[in-house]
This record gives structure tokens, C-alpha cells and sequence, in this order.
């Protein structure tokens, strides 16, 4: 990757931090790096594709922290288990940090970094526990597309009212699914 890329990514990421997705613009980041609009271009297709890049480099982030953090829990069901509740932990967080309304700008390209990392690492698993015959025999890309839309759904509730709280409730039909 380029040095001017990430450069321009770290000023997204700023002005992102200072004023939110919907308030960032193409402008303020050439502004800030003394570069012309066509330059951002040269390396991004616009705002859309700097956040996504943005999010899919955090994406992937998490997901190597995660997958060590539950590396060691006994069961895939255990690690499962882990990875939805931390996904959902993320989530709420993001949606307190943002505000309901520009967590919806930044929704579509979030949860498809997220689901892309996740998703990978919950097939892992899915695919292991069902090796291991703990979950049922199956196809491991189809339940974890199947737990993916149980999530996302659950976040866009939760965005929708912060006080809906059936984390655990989730958890555990995504628990008896596999089984």
C-alpha cells in the first residue's frame, strides 16, 4: 500500500473521529494534506471506499484479537459463543459512539467488513466444532451466513432501541442452532 494512501486514510479517520461520517468530507481531507480532490482519487473511489478501507483494515484488527482471545475457551460452542457477544458488544458501543442515525449511514459498509472478518473466523470455528462432532454435521458457510443475519437483524433492533437487551437470548438460539 502506498504511503499516500494511508495518509489519506489517517486524515478520513480523523476528521471521522472529529465529526462524524456524514459531516467528513473529500474536501476537508485534501485540505488537511495539501492535496487536490483528483489525488484522493487516484486511490480511493470517494468517501464510501476510504471508510470501507478504514473499517475493513479495523475489521481485520479485531478479528486477530478475537480469534487469540477465544483460542483458548473449551469448546467451539464456548468460542462461538464469545465471538457473537463480543460482535454484539462492538456493536452497541458503536451505535452509543455514533448516534443512531449516522450509525445507519455507516451500517452497510461496517457490517460488511465485520461479516467478511467474522463471518471467516465463525466458519472456522463452525467447521471445527462440526469436525470435532460437537456441532451437527452441516454446511459451515451456510450457519455462519445463517447466524450473520440473526446478528445484523439483533444490531439494527438495538439501533432502532438502544434498550432492547436479548443479547443472551440470542446467544443461546445460536447455540441450540448449531447443535
Amino acid at each position: 500500500m502506498g504511503a499516500t494512501k494511508q495518509l489519506i486514510a489517517d486524515a478520513f479517520e480523523r476528521q471521522l473521529s472529529r465529526v462524524g461520517y456524514d459531516r467528513t468530507t473529500l474536501d476537508d481531507i485534501s485540505r488537511e494534506l495539501r492535496i487536490s480532490k483528483k489525488t484522493i482519487y487516484v486511490h480511493f473511489d470517494g468517501k464510501r471506499d476510504i471508510y470501507a478501507f478504514l473499517v475493513t483494515g479495523r475489521a481485520a484488527r479485531e478479528k486477530m484479537k478475537l480469534a487469540a482471545a477465544v483460542a483458548t475457551l473449551p469448546s467451539y460452542a464456548a468460542r462461538v459463543e464469545a465471538v457473537v457477544s463480543s460482535v454484539l458488544q462492538s456493536a452497541r458501543n458503536h451505535i452509543n459512539e455514533t448516534g443512531r442515525e449516522e450509525w445507519l449511514s455507516e451500517y452497510e459498509i461496517a457490517a460488511d467488513a465485520f461479516r467478511q472478518a467474522n463471518g471467516e473466523l465463525l466458519r472456522e470455528l463452525i467447521e471445527a466444532g462440526m469436525e470435532s462432532g460437537e456441532f451437527a454435521p452441516g454446511d459451515a458457510a451456510f450457519a455462519e451466513r445463517m447466524i450473520a443475519a440473526m446478528v445484523l437483524d439483533y444490531v439494527v433492533m438495538v439501533n432502532e432501541d438502544p434498550s432492547v437487551d436479548h443479547d443472551a437470548e440470542l446467544v443461546e438460539r445460536i447455540r441450540k442452532f448449531l447443535k
